[in-house]
C-alpha cells in the first residue's frame, strides 16, 4: 500500500506534493479551516493522472 500523504489545503505544502508525485504515495487533501468537509483522498487513478501518465 502507498504512503498517505495528508496536505492542509490551508497551508498548502509543495514539497511534500511533489514529493508523493515522484513515488508511489497517495495524497489526502484537507483544510484545516473547514473541519465540516470531509478530506478527498487523490487515489492511485488521480494520482496517475497529476503525474501525466494518463491523457
Amino acid at each position: 500500500m502507498a504512503n498517505l500523504i495528508r496536505i492542509d489545503m490551508a497551508a498548502p505544502d509543495g514539497e511534500a506534493i511533489r514529493s508523493a508525485l515522484g513515488t508511489e504515495g497517495r495524497l489526502e487533501l484537507h483544510d484545516s479551516t473547514r473541519p465540516d468537509v470531509e478530506p478527498i483522498v487523490m487515489d492511485d487513478f488521480l494520482m496517475a493522472v497529476m503525474r501525466g501518465e494518463v491523457s
